[in-house]
């Protein structure tokens, strides 16, 4: 007699294993911290933009003085000095002051890229390194950046669905303004190494004019753009969390 199931005769089909169904969806990977860079960054473009209007109205009494001179007006030694002392102390603060700016805006991108793939950003173009190293790549320093940042824009409104995000009007309008600031800075370097005359200097402080009055709208489109990436990772990343621990409590 063939042994059988305990089961068989009993008229009860073989039931295969269930899942198990108290698995839950793991929980999603924290953000790192950008709260106190992104208040140093916006803080620091705040003095550039402060900066720069001390600069413009700087620029526009030293415009005056080389006008003067050109016309023929005497001025004294000590009007003179106390002029360019002047110019000087503006300048190196206002260097100080971008370079300080810049080197925290390029910690905040990396870590803008790295947090949208803590987001779920799957298969991103650029990596953070890139995102920060691309600024520093001739010629393809003048559209590569561009491209990550809104690739971080994109990844920051729906990190599941990124390629499928448009990015916002601003963002041309401010690295238009980027690489104009870098086409006048250009432009300043080569008056000044060939500035002889009056004329030359009236020339150079025009240019650094348009220069510094430029900065105070490129600075405050990247604070937007700043403030507006961040917002939508924290929110991204209240959401996630707030669906998992839904799912958690089911």
């Amino acid at each position: 007699m063939e042994q059988g199931s305990p089961n068989q005769g009993e008229g009860t089909p073989y039931a295969p294993p269930r899942a198990d169904l108290s698995e839950k969806p793991p929980q999603p990977e924290a953000l790192i911290d950008a709260g106190a860079l992104t208040k140093w960054v916006i803080r620091f473009l705040y003095a550039d933009m402060a900066m720069a209007t001390v600069a413009v109205i700087s620029g526009l009494l030293e415009y005056r003085l080389l006008t003067r001179l050109r016309d023929g007006v005497m001025l004294s030694d000590q009007t003179i000095q106390t002029a360019a002392i002047r110019q000087g102390v503006i300048g190196l603060v206002q260097t100080l002051v971008l370079i300080t700016a810049m080197i925290l805006v390029a910690r905040w991108i990396y870590r803008a890229n790295q947090n949208c793939r803590r987001l779920g950003a799957a298969d991103m173009r650029f990596t953070p390194g890139w995102a920060v190293g691309w600024y520093f790549i001739p010629v393809l320093s003048m559209w590569k950046p561009y491209q990550a940042m809104k690739e971080i824009w994109r990844a920051s409104v729906a990190p599941a669905d990124w390629r499928r995000q448009s990015r916002p009007m601003l963002m041309p309008v401010w690295w238009g303004m980027w690489l104009l600031s870098l086409a006048l800075g250009s432009a300043i370097m080569q008056l000044a190494r060939h500035a002889n005359s009056v004329d030359d200097y009236l020339r150079l402080g025009q240019v650094t004019l348009a220069a510094d009055f430029l900065e105070i709208p490129l600075a405050f489109a990247l604070i937007v753009l700043v403030r507006r990436i961040h917002a939508m990772q924290r929110s991204g990343a209240t959401s996630a969390e707030q669906a998992w621990e839904a799912n958690r409590t089911e």
